[in-house]
């Protein structure tokens, strides 16, 4: 027979391969179905007419989708294939199948061409009577990679777990170095971990290091925690037997947590209050920065965890060291129980210690000690009770009269001063309002300016009252009237403070009489004879005062001898003296007070 007799016709091929007991499936590079034999319309129980343009990608279990799309990117660039084993989904389930892939040219089209043997009832008879091939199963279907490295570092195989998990075909990887497939700064941390490997690393003490490893074809890296065994002097292995499992859950946990960890210390640091937790076996198990400042205790004394040193050291500061421990023994011997009291310490600070006991799912585990610096606080209170004694000593026996009213302007307080000041017990006064005993012609005014400062249109005013006694006398004060308010500036009640002006007022209607009649007398006085008595304090002679005036002798003494006589005098001494008397009383009189005193005191 010739080579042309010998060589088979397309359409007998095409018969072949509709005919083969192994699946054949022709897929476009995009993993598109151009065409499938009978075998694969048996296997996948669908029609090449129902088949033709589907994804065959979604044929494939999820957890073989990656190593199947690196397969069919790399199978294009070789001649055949690497053989691999994934599982697809069939009319009748998930079956496990062998795939072997070659490129070929398909009505002028680059296409894919896949041989699927199905290994399913194989492998389950291998696994139910070999452990080899039960393991070998395991191992390719973990989800761990599992990675056999030589002594010198190359890849000498690899479980399916890596392209799963990063895309790499198994096939490209083998022969390589390990640690191509981690990130650059990641290396030589894996090439120290093998080094380290080769000096011994048992299953029961392996080497473990983290890396990020690559994706394939791209920048991303996922990270993994490698744990190294070496297996050099294993004949069957003869190498490191590297397991890497995907650690991104496990370290996105870790930096959440350390997240909240750094936010709660940052929190804790932040705080005003000093922190101690102690657990219950007496160490200390965390503290904050404030707790030391507060303390004065030095951070290796704190880091030391023994909390007696830091008891120890902190009990000289204290004014009664021996109530302080005796506080904590109590409370330690008594772990559920919780406490609140107050510290004073020899330099006038004064802490407010809390105490509660630290639970971890319901149970005592610690306790935690917090301690408030109140000394500000402390001292102004001390300060506030100081000033109200003062204020109560000065209320009660002060000279001056003061009462407090609410706001209906009815008197709830007096002092001894004010009973004194206008005749009346104090029983007489509580209960009563100043309109009482203040004089008529002043009632209205005192009702004015007391509207005004309980509505908040004035914050205090003075004023000049009379009052009458229980007797009928008639007293004059000058009033100094305000509020006191809360926290909120809420007017809580009022007060009164009177100063007792009534000899002062007696005192200027006295002088305005005075002044009065001085200014009659010096009316009398002519012109004249009050220039004359005015030139009188120089000392100038009857001829020189005459000769000033340009009058004569005779006429300056007429004047002097009338001046005389008006003011009762017989020399001109006297007559100087008492000149001057009456012009400095009419001098001290003003003109509005001229004007009001008379009538104060009628």
């Amino acid at each position: 027979m010739t080579a042309q007799q010998v060589a088979p016709r397309a359409g007998d091929l095409a018969k072949l391969l509709a005919e083969l007991p192994d699946a054949v499936i022709v897929l476009d590079p995009l993993g598109r179905v151009k065409w499938g034999n009978r075998a694969a319309e048996r296997l996948f129980t669908r029609s090449l007419a129902e088949s033709i343009g589907i994804s065959g990608i979604e044929l494939v279990h999820p957890d073989d989708l990656e190593l199947v799309l690196r397969s069919l990117a790399s199978v294009q660039g070789k001649e055949i294939g690497t053989l691999i084993e994934v599982r697809v989904k069939t009319g009748t389930g998930w079956r496990l199948v062998e795939v072997l892939g070659t490129p070929v040219t398909w009505l002028g089209e680059a296409v894919v061409l896949f041989v699927l043997r199905d290994l399913t009832e194989r492998r389950r008879f291998e696994v139910a009577r070999n452990e080899e091939a039960r393991l070998r199963s395991v191992v390719h279907n973990s989800a761990a990679v599992i990675i056999l490295v030589s002594a010198t570092g190359l890849v000498q195989s690899v479980s399916g777990a890596l392209g799963r998990l990063l895309g790499h075909d198994p096939e490209l990887i083998e022969h390589r170095p390990l640690a191509e497939l981690a990130r650059d700064p990641d290396r030589p941390l894996l090439e120290a971990a093998l080094q380290r490997a080769s000096r011994g690393a048992t299953v029961a003490e392996p080497v473990t290091v983290v890396v990020h490893l690559r994706r394939h074809a791209s920048n991303q890296t996922v990270p993994f925690e490698l744990t190294v065994v070496n297996l050099l002097d294993d004949p069957t292995v003869g190498g490191y037997l590297v397991s890497a499992h995907d650690i991104t859950a496990r370290t996105a946990a870790e930096l959440e947590l350390h997240h909240t960890l750094s936010l709660l210390t940052a929190t804790l640091n932040s705080t005003a209050d000093g922190i101690l937790v102690v657990g219950t076996d007496g160490r200390i198990t965390s503290f904050n920065g404030r707790f030391a400042e507060m303390w004065q205790v030095p951070a290796s004394v704190l880091a030391s965890g023994d909390d007696a040193s830091a008891m120890a050291y902190v009990m000289g500061q204290l004014t009664d060291p021996d109530a302080f421990e005796a506080k904590v023994r109590e409370l330690y011997a008594s772990p559920e129980a919780e406490s609140h009291d107050t510290l004073e310490f020899k330099d006038g600070r004064v802490f407010e210690r809390y105490s509660r006991p630290q639970r971890l799912d319901g149970a005592v585990v610690g306790r935690v000690w917090s301690f408030h610096d109140v000394s500000e606080r402390h001292r102004s209170e001390q300060e506030l009770r100081e000033s109200e004694q003062r204020f109560r000593r000065v209320f009660k026996e002060g000279p001056l009269p003061i009462a407090v009213v609410d706001l209906e302007l009815r008197i709830t307080n007096v002092n001894k001063a004010l009973c004194r000041f206008v005749g009346r017990t104090r029983q007489e006064l509580v209960g009563n309002t100043f309109e009482s005993f203040t004089h008529p012609d002043d009632v209205d005014k005192d009702s004015e300016l007391s509207w005004q400062i309980s509505a908040g249109m004035v914050p205090s005013y003075e004023t000049e009252s009379r009052f009458v006694t229980k007797g009928g006398h008639v007293v004059f004060g000058k009033v100094t009237a305000s509020v006191v308010r809360d926290d909120n500036d809420a007017v809580v009640h009022g007060m009164r403070i009177i100063e007792d002006i009534t000899k002062r007022k007696r005192l200027e209607r006295e002088l305005v009489a005075h002044a009065t009649t001085a200014g009659k007398l010096l009316a009398s006085l002519t012109p004249r004879e009050i220039e004359v008595l005015a030139l009188l304090g120089s000392a100038d002679t009857a001829p020189q005062m005459a000769k000033r005036l340009s009058v004569s002798v005779r006429t300056v003494e007429s004047h002097l001898a009338n001046a005389y006589k008006k003011l009762g005098v017989r020399n001109r001494e006297d007559a100087a003296a008492e000149f001057a008397r009456l012009r400095s009383a009419v001098a001290g009189l003003q003109p509005d007070t001229a004007g009001s005193l008379p009538g104060l005191f009628t």
